[in-house]
């Protein structure tokens, strides 16, 4: 992967777990705001990952 596709990656989990944090929680509760967060990354990362590889392949 070259530099400025791990830089687009990173910000797209960033964009996403915000957004999943935002619609998922009211900001009160510090427990559930850092499972919703871990749980936002994951899910995004994971769908960043696959879309990253189906590109390629698709490129290729």
């Amino acid at each position: 992967m070259s530099p400025t596709d791990i830089l687009l990656s990173i910000a797209i989990v960033g964009i996403y777990t915000q957004i999943y944090i935002y619609l998922k929680t009211n900001y009160k509760k510090q427990n559930d705001m850092i499972r919703l967060f871990s749980s936002g990354f994951i899910y995004a990362t994971i769908i960043t990952g696959i879309l990253y590889y189906l590109i390629k392949y698709i490129a290729s």
